[in-house]
């Protein structure tokens, strides 16, 4: 990721799109991001909860069937993934978890090296954008991944951040597979003394703490109101849910259409 430029005192607090360009190193990545941090002194809007009653007060994803499934919502202090097939929901499930959040006040993070997140269908999904920061990769061929995960590092390590996705989908394996093998143990750690919910979103699974929660998402097929013909209209979409390593709960749900 390159460094990213000072944004104008009248520029949203959050909603900022840069270009990961090659040649950067980490340190750079990782001073540019506290540099934007301290230029606009974010903070939550509401005095957050201190302690172990915050810690153990999980996410909820505002869809009723999944934060049964997870027992509440997504944990904090946690790496947690979502992984699944195109079309299975992963990500209406994560903008919905992150449109829980930013309505609540709080702040979130999507790091997207793959350059796949659209501000349209998350403002449409409910995301306050102003309250989102979104670090935004070239292409999926060229996605940077070691530089991403060190951002991750910066931005667990400002404790400002209730949610932090990072969205590998529709990156080649190969990519991933270059990765360092103790990337995901530091990000395990970054997150560990956090209040906060690192979720992964993926293809296929890749990591979760113990602790964390691992969903695996197929599709079950689209929703159209009205009678059956050509004048229907797309709803939303039908979707199974598995949770855990060796899938031993599991839900159907359904995400509306925007």
């Amino acid at each position: 990721m390159s460094a990213l430029p000072t944004l104008p005192a009248a520029a949203p607090a959050l909603h900022h799109e840069k270009e990961v360009d090659r040649g950067p190193t980490p340190a750079a990545t990782k001073a540019a991001l506290e540099e934007l941090l301290k230029t606009h002194r974010l903070q939550a809007q509401m005095p957050p909860l201190r302690g172990e009653v915050l810690r153990h007060t999980p996410l909820p994803t505002g869809v009723p069937a999944l934060d049964t499934l997870l027992r509440g919502g997504f944990p904090r202090g946690q790496v947690s993934e979502v992984h699944g097939p195109a079309s299975s929901g992963r990500t209406g499930l994560l903008l919905a978890l992150v449109a829980q959040a930013t309505r609540g006040g709080a702040l979130c993070a999507w790091v997207d090296p793959g350059d796949r997140f659209d501000p349209a269908t998350a403002a449409a999904a409910g995301t306050s954008l102003s309250r989102l920061l979104w670090l935004r990769g070239k292409s999926p061929e060229a996605p940077h991944l070691v530089e991403s995960t060190s951002a991750l590092v910066t931005l667990l390590g400002s404790g400002l951040f209730t949610v932090l996705v990072f969205d590998v989908a529709g990156l080649p394996d190969r990519e991933l597979r270059r990765l360092p093998p103790t990337t995901w143990i530091r990000l395990e750690r970054a997150v560990s003394p956090t209040s906060s919910a690192l979720v992964l979103l993926a293809d296929a699974h890749v990591s979760h703490s113990p602790l964390g929660a691992s969903l695996a998402l197929r599709p079950e097929g689209p929703r159209f109101s009205g009678a059956p013909g050509p004048g229907r209209l797309l709803t939303g979409l039908s979707a199974f849910a598995e949770a855990g390593p060796y899938a031993r709960r599991h839900a159907s749900f359904a995400l509306q259409t925007t």
